[in-house]
């Protein structure tokens, strides 16, 4: 019975069938802790959203380790939930821990759980039984210091990685900018040109029909006139042509 028992347990641990930790390997594991881990970091140290947690689903499916069946963004928010409690354990336990993903969540959610484990010491401290005690308190707070300082400048060179890439993407965006403004005033002057070219044209054209007109007045005017010098008022030609 006990083997038939153990069968049974095995089959169902292993179905995969939406438990809350179903089959997870070492591989899987590593893969979800990097991809959530660059997503926290992003964050500020921030709750994932749920598309954040399809894209952390999908980085671990597309493992090199082929995961099967695929895990699903519940079941990946799960697995960390898990391995944050593991964390809190193995910390609670004399150092070192040999969990295999200790330092890794270490890196990224130890602040937390440091700054608790300082405050359970503090409260130790109150009423010291003995030096011994004392003493040990003081060496676990002074590493926990030495701990808290370690991860101040972890983040300071997170936060300082992430002012660089926001201050070479603004860089990008003002250099993109200035290429765009530089592209329309270009196009401005080149239209501006074109309209001087089509006024001055069409100016010219003006000013020749009005010189054909003038001309024409003034040849009209001649014509009018030795017309005029040929025929007398009344209607007969001049002296002159008489005569001759």
């Amino acid at each position: 019975m006990n083997i038939g028992a153990s069968n049974h347990d095995r089959n169902t641990h292993s179905s995969g069938g939406g438990g809350r930790e179903d089959c997870w390997s070492d591989g899987a594991t590593s893969t979800l802790i990097e991809a959530w881990g660059d997503r926290y970091v992003r964050l500020n140290r921030g709750n994932l959203r749920q598309k954040d947690w399809g894209e952390v689903a999908d980085a671990v499916n597309s493992g090199r380790d082929g995961v099967k069946p695929k895990k699903t963004d519940v079941q990946c928010k799960n697995r960390m939930d898990t391995l944050k409690r593991k964390y809190k354990q193995e910390r609670a336990k004399p150092p070192p821990s040999k969990w295999a993903f200790f330092n890794r969540i270490e890196v990224l959610i130890g602040g937390d759980a440091s700054a608790n484990k300082k405050l359970t010491c503090s409260t130790f401290t109150i009423k010291p039984k003995s030096k011994s005690l004392s003493l040990g308190v003081k060496s676990t707070e002074s590493s926990s210091d030495a701990d808290d300082e370690v991860r101040k400048k972890q983040r300071v060179g997170d936060v300082g990685l992430s002012d660089g890439v926001a201050c070479r993407e603004l860089a990008r965006a003002i250099l993109k900018f200035g290429e765009i403004y530089e592209r329309i005033e270009s196009s401005k002057q080149q239209q501006m040109m074109d309209l001087e070219k089509q006024r001055i044209e069409f100016t010219k054209d003006l000013e020749f029909q009005r010189m054909n007109m003038l001309v024409d007045a003034h040849l009209e005017m001649e014509k009018l006139k030795r017309q005029k010098q040929h025929f007398t008022p009344s209607g007969k030609k001049c002296k002159s042509e008489n005569r001759s």
